[in-house]
């Protein structure tokens, strides 16, 4: 009976001692073992510094090839457009004859002035007449001759120049025979006398023609005025 007693103590003791001695030095929980980092395995994550309210990690900025706007898509041609864009043709004449005045623009009293008259027949015209209205308190009108244009007519063509009153010359030319006249040039030629200072205009008034293959007279002429200024 004592040696049973004995027996049970030391038991009591040893399982005591192997209390104390668990508590003393706890075991490491397995689910929580950690193995070693791999040299392969990547790094810690790096907290992201964004403040979005998904906490995302902005992306990378862009390399310089990602920098450059991408080359826009060419543009087909617009039919329409070309069209627009054309360079326009020379108009067409609106007239068949063209009469231009050529003057001095400055002359001295007791000067001659020498103005003339040049035509222009797109086609060929009949005959033609007009008025040649000036200042007749500055210019005084003294002689009149035909020009070029009217010797280049087809036929005998004849040119009157008559001053019938002060600041108005009629000048008519009349092509006979059937003939016409198609060609530039110089129409008539007029002589003045600069009376005394002022400026005087020259323009032409009641234009009217009749072209090849016409029954009726056209007033259809483009006409560039002149003056001349007398001091």
């Amino acid at each position: 009976m004592p040696r049973s007693r004995t027996t049970l103590i030391l038991i009591a003791a040893i399982a005591v001692s192997v209390w104390l001695w668990q508590r003393a030095d706890p075991q490491p929980d397995p689910q929580q073992v950690t193995s070693p980092p791999s040299p392969n395995s990547p790094g810690p994550a790096v907290a992201s510094t964004a403040t979005g309210t998904d906490d995302r990690v902005p992306p990378p900025a862009s390399t310089a090839a990602d920098a450059r706007p991408p080359l826009a898509a060419p543009v087909p041609p617009d039919p329409g457009a070309t069209a627009s864009n054309a360079i326009p043709a020379p108009a067409a004449r609106s007239a068949s004859v063209r009469l231009d005045v050529h003057a001095p623009p400055l002359a001295r009293v007791g000067d001659r002035v020498t103005i003339t008259i040049d035509a222009e027949a797109f086609g060929g015209i009949r005959n033609l007449s007009f008025a040649v209205i000036y200042d007749g308190g500055v210019l005084e009108l003294v002689s009149s001759a035909p020009g070029s244009f009217v010797q280049q007519a087809s036929a005998p063509a004849t040119l009157s120049a008559e001053d019938p009153s002060t600041g108005n010359v009629l000048v008519n030319m009349e092509v006979t025979n059937d003939g016409l006249a198609a060609a530039a040039g110089t129409l008539v030629v007029l002589e003045f006398n600069a009376l005394r200072a002022g400026t005087s205009p020259i323009t032409l008034r009641d234009v009217s023609f009749l072209e090849s293959g016409r029954s009726r007279s056209s007033t259809s002429a483009v006409v560039q005025p002149a003056s001349v200024t007398v001091e």
